[in-house]
């Protein structure tokens, strides 16, 4: 299976997807001219990204995201600068093309902020999460020793994760 890479000033060079993401990335970066430190990925002719870069798993074969003797474009991913607080930032997909069309540019543009505020709303549910763990388990005092309140002893109860533990817990002591 083929596809059709574009870049530069109406550049274009045939690839084969029957091979991981990964090796289809590299081998286009390559083919561009770019060093193995530039973030890259592959857009279609609508703008829409394929997001190779953000992948779990680049093994996968590439046959599974691309469609065969279609053309893809190759864009670098621009990232915030190294050692400053926004350096994971998405900041912007830029097409490698001399000239490409408004609405590639467009298309392209929404989905960087897209991205961009999934990932600032994925750190705040991250930073929520860090938030001071309230305490699991109750005190409780002792009743069935027969004293009072004031002198009974203190002890551990679970926490009680279902309301049918809840129940069955209610039960046990009536």
């Amino acid at each position: 299976m083929f596809i059709f890479i574009k870049h530069g000033d109406n550049q274009q060079f045939l690839a084969n997807a029957n091979c991981s993401v990964l090796l289809l990335l590299h081998y286009a970066r390559r083919k561009v001219g770019l060093p193995k430190t530039e973030t890259i990925d592959l857009c279609d002719e609508t703008g829409t990204m394929k997001l190779f870069f953000l992948m779990k798993t680049p093994g996968d074969y590439a046959s599974k995201f691309l469609t065969a003797r279609n053309t893809y474009y190759v864009c670098k991913v621009e990232r915030g600068a190294p050692g400053t607080r926004v350096e994971s930032a998405y900041k912007a997909f830029v097409p490698l093309l001399k000239n490409p069309e408004p609405e590639l540019i467009d298309a392209l543009r929404t989905q960087c902020d897209l991205l961009e505020r999934s990932r600032v709303k994925m750190l705040r549910i991250q930073e929520a999460k860090k938030v001071i763990p309230i305490e699991s388990s109750v005190n409780l005092t002792s009743k069935s020793s027969g004293r009072s309140d004031d002198e009974g002893t203190t002890r551990r109860a679970p926490v009680l994760k279902t309301k049918a533990d809840f129940v069955s817990r209610k039960d046990k002591h009536r």
